[in-house]
Formats: structure tokens, C-alpha cells, sequence
């Protein structure tokens, strides 16, 4: 499986960038050297993105393209279940999160029987911060008729470890769901390989 998807990739490669160059080499060759696997390739720094953009405005749209195709993929919530599942919530916000520069938090909400029953991107923030609002994610957890949420929050750093401002959020919307009979079931933070999972390391937010 692995080698027909490496084979698709290249495919798809050639096709997309054919006539196209880099620093006079042919497009195609410069890519699938660089970025050998469909990984590889998601995982380009934004430096090099500019620098590929810069050298032909075909690569620019083509650049461009690719990016609206992960937007679009990310668009949907990439998991409907069980919320106790932290590896599989875990693993599926790895991949919706891939390739996004800044920081967001999205929440899962679920119902009486723990399953996941909408997925809401509600923060928007820079390279290293995002601020919250707990009225906002309570707000949406009313209105999906939510007994439940995980917070879900990416670090573009890669680093998985909460920091005091992420403990201290916890904390504070812990306390806010306890008063609207709310749930808080879990705090992931998702970096580019790993996540951290309040739930598995048996940690509350409360200590």
C-alpha cells in the first residue's frame, strides 16, 4: 500500500508542476528530491514555500492549490466518536492540524453517551499564541445540546508539554462547566507527531 500511494504521489507530482522549473531544474526532479514522500512534502517550511513561489508564478499557483486542498480536507471534522479514545481524537488532530503555522483551538463536543456529535474551530491565533474566551466555547456547546467537550489546541512548535497559561485555562473552564453541568473530558495539545493527553497521563485540571 505504502509504495502505491509513494507511486500515486509522484504521479501527481509530474502531472501538476510538468513544464515547470526551479533554479533552471526541472520542477518535478527539485520536489520529489526534496520531498520524497507525501509526508515530506506537507511538512515544507513556509522559507521554502516562499522561495519555490518566488522563483515562477506557476509554482506560486500551484503552491497555492495545494494549500486550499488542505484547508478544504481540514475543514471537515476528521473523526465523529468515542471522546474517551484519546489516541484515536489524538492521532485524527495531528492530521487536521497539519501544516498550520499558527496556533488554534478547536473543540469536540459530545453527547450524554460520550460520543463526539460536532467539531468546532473557534480561535484563531499567531505562531506562539491564541487567546480563549470560555463564553464562546460554552455558547456552542449549548447550542449542539453538548454534555461534554474536549479542548483540542495545536503548537506549531511541535512542543506537547501545557504551558501555565494552558493549566490555568483548564482550570478556569473546568470550573465554568462544573456550574453549567458541562463536562470537560479531556485537554489535548497537538503538536506535528505527538499530542499530550491530560486524560492518559491522569492528570486534572484541578491539580
Amino acid at each position: 500500500m505504502a509504495k502505491k500511494i509513494r507511486d500515486e504521489y509522484e504521479r501527481l507530482v509530474a502531472k501538476s508542476v510538468r513544464g515547470m522549473t526551479v533554479d533552471g531544474e526541472d520542477a518535478a526532479k527539485y520536489l520529489l528530491y526534496y520531498h520524497p514522500t507525501p509526508e515530506s512534502f506537507k511538512q515544507m517550511t513556509r522559507v521554502e514555500k516562499k522561495r519555490l513561489a518566488f522563483s515562477s508564478m506557476r509554482l506560486d499557483r500551484f503552491l497555492a492549490a495545494v494549500e486550499l486542498g488542505q484547508l478544504v480536507a481540514r475543514s471537515y471534522p476528521p473523526v465523529l466518536g468515542h471522546a474517551y479514545s484519546s489516541v484515536e481524537l489524538g492521532a485524527a488532530m495531528i492530521e487536521h492540524f497539519t501544516g498550520s503555522e499558527n496556533e488554534q483551538v478547536a473543540v469536540a463536543y459530545t453527547d450524554v453517551h460520550n460520543e463526539i456529535v460536532a467539531l468546532k474551530t473557534l480561535f484563531l491565533g499567531g505562531r506562539s499564541e491564541c487567546s480563549l474566551y470560555p463564553d464562546q466555547i460554552f455558547k456552542e456547546a449549548l447550542l449542539n445540546s453538548a454534555s461534554g467537550l474536549v479542548l483540542i489546541h495545536n503548537h506549531p512548535s511541535g512542543q506537547v508539554q501545557p504551558s501555565k497559561q494552558d493549566l490555568a485555562f483548564a482550570k478556569r473552564l473546568e470550573r465554568g462547566g462544573r456550574i453549567l453541568g458541562i463536562a470537560v473530558l479531556d485537554f489535548l495539545i497537538v503538536g506535528r507527531k505527538h499530542y499530550y493527553s491530560w486524560r492518559e497521563q491522569q492528570v486534572s485540571p484541578e491539580k
